[in-house]
């Protein structure tokens, strides 16, 4: 089981970067419904609390950014990139009658120690956010255990239970209504967030270049309102 730092806050927002979701500026024409951030299955899940979250999420981390800025559009991304995939796993795992396990406890256990001085918005933000990869984690676990029971595996690897619940969540996203918004250009495909190319937004001139790139240009981040950056 993975060990929490204290505050694991600019590991995690550097692994979100480094995932490459980036978000679009706008869903015109997309005939996504407003205020909907992702749609999974039963599930939805709103552009409000995606707002909320990232930005107790960025309220948290911002002493560990160490004078680095990041774009809003960052954090959004991967925090509904994350929830939407949480909200998958947990309903497979439904569907299995599968629950997170010790991993996923432990790791929510650490978290919330580490954070316990934090206000309660920025506490629950961290421990969901960084809790996040745990969780899902658990219940692929969970399911791929059950699946080798089922079709009489003796003794399966980790690899083998890995393979079969990760395979059976690939399946389930693509085989139920899993939709996010455009805005974000985040899709969950082969069992992950990935980024996509449904960003509706177009990048001309140096800017909106640096605005789009994969990692983020410090110069264009520190000239952004104080609404739309972290740090």
């Amino acid at each position: 089981m993975k060990q929490a730092r204290p505050l694991l806050g600019l590991a995690a927002a550097s692994t979100l970067l480094a995932s490459g979701l980036l978000s679009g500026c706008g869903v015109a024409g997309t005939g996504f419904s407003p205020g909907l951030a992702a749609s999974v299955g039963d599930t939805s899940i709103t552009t409000d609390r995606v707002d909320a979250v990232a930005a107790s999420y960025c309220d948290a981390i911002t002493p560990q950014l160490e004078g680095q800025v990041l774009p809003n559009r960052y954090l959004t991304s991967g925090v509904a990139g994350q929830l939407a995939l949480a909200a998958a796993a947990e309903q497979l795992a439904a569907e299995h009658g599968v629950e997170p396990g010790d991993q996923y406890a432990g790791q929510v256990a650490q978290l919330e120690q580490a954070v316990a001085q934090l206000p309660e918005d920025q506490q629950d933000a961290v421990v969901e956010v960084e809790s996040a990869g745990s969780l899902v984690s658990d219940l692929v676990l969970g399911v791929g255990r059950t699946l080798a029971e089922e079709q009489g595996v003796a003794d399966p690897t980790e690899e083998q239970v890995a393979q079969l619940g990760n395979e059976a969540l690939a399946a389930w996203i693509e085989d139920n209504d899993v939709e996010l918004n455009p805005r974000y250009g985040v899709e969950l495909r082969d069992g992950q967030p990935l980024d996509t190319d449904t960003e509706t937004s177009v990048a001309v001139g140096d800017v909106a270049t640096a605005a789009m790139a994969e990692s983020p240009d410090q110069e264009y981040a520190a000239a952004l309102p104080d609404a739309q950056r972290c740090g």
